[in-house]
């Protein structure tokens, strides 16, 4: 046996506990796959809420109004209750769940195309480009956006496309400073440079180069961003100048139970714990995904 076989090399267990410390690491928490399973029920409820609901959100039944939920003596079949009008608590949360996901999922992709395609424009063309959007986005970080936006809707009137819209304008002007700080970072590197001088298109680079290698950070701030639209779209419908009636969404749904809060509290309580759970559970699930796509973070906190 010669020496080499008798010392075998120690390359494979030097770099094993690492790699499993690594693995370890990126392995999701009890806490994480709880919010995971909560976040697939919410996104489940809120595909199949046509065929889950046990009656139609606009369904009324005045003989029935203010009816407790089930386990505190009311009827069977509404298992949350009635509100003032009759209609079943858990139908209408069913739908308002459905609706204010829509709002937020469609709000986070605008706001994160908008952001990330000013950002892109502001770190290619430099000059007088970079300097408008760097103006857009102080202007918009310095102004409150909830009362722009309530300002908005008050003078326009409401309707779904501009609410939407205008929920999807929240926070893109992060995105916006983010992918111009990360395009530039990215573009001195040598293999950018090296593709520009084989006369690629840059928008070829950008969509087949650059953003590849700045997804992980856009995927983070989308967890971060989600939630805050969840609750703004919340707190516009509170105020009346979100959904509309007869529309249902998480924020109406609080809205409507405030006015029954110290008679029927079981009206507007259902919606407020998801509006929490969802939010907490994103926020717990992004911070997750963050330290997994970057170990460094959570070895230095």
């Amino acid at each position: 046996m010669s020496a080499l076989d008798a010392h075998p090399p120690a390359r494979r267990w030097f770099f094993r506990p690492r790699r499993r410390a690594v693995k370890a690491h990126q392995r999701p928490s009890l806490l994480v796959m709880i919010c995971l399973f909560w976040l697939a029920l919410v996104v489940f409820t809120a595909i199949f809420a046509g065929w889950l609901a046990p009656f139609g959100y606009t369904e009324q039944s005045l003989m029935n109004r203010l009816k407790p939920p089930a386990f505190l003596g009311g009827p069977a079949e509404n298992l949350l209750g009635t509100d003032g009008l009759g209609r079943d608590v858990l139908s209408r949360l069913f739908f308002a769940l459905r609706t204010s996901i829509l709002v937020a999922l469609l709000g986070t992709v605008i706001g994160a195309v908008t952001g990330t395609v000013l950002g892109i424009l502001a770190a290619h063309f430099r000059g007088w480009v970079d300097d408008i959007v760097m103006v857009l986005v102080d202007f918009q970080a310095s102004v409150p956006f909830l009362i722009v936006a309530l300002a908005v809707l008050a003078f326009f009137g409401n309707s779904f496309v501009l609410f939407v819209c205008i929920v999807g304008l929240f926070g893109w002007e992060t995105y916006a400073r983010l992918v111009r700080g990360l395009v530039l970072s990215v573009s001195g590197e040598g293999y950018a440079f090296a593709i520009r001088t084989l006369g690629v298109h840059p928008a070829r680079i950008y969509l087949r180069h650059v953003l590849p290698n700045i997804a992980g950070v856009l995927v983070v701030q989308l967890t971060l961003n989600f939630p805050e639209i969840i609750l703004l779209e919340t707190s516009l419908s509170f105020l009346g100048l979100g959904i509309q009636p007869p529309g249902t969404s998480l924020g109406l749904a609080l809205g409507e139970g405030r006015n029954y809060i110290a008679t029927a509290w079981w009206i507007g309580l259902p919606a407020g714990m998801v509006i929490f759970l969802t939010t907490l559970s994103i926020s717990l699930v992004g911070d997750w995904v963050r330290d997994a796509l970057d170990p460094s973070l959570a070895q230095s906190e």
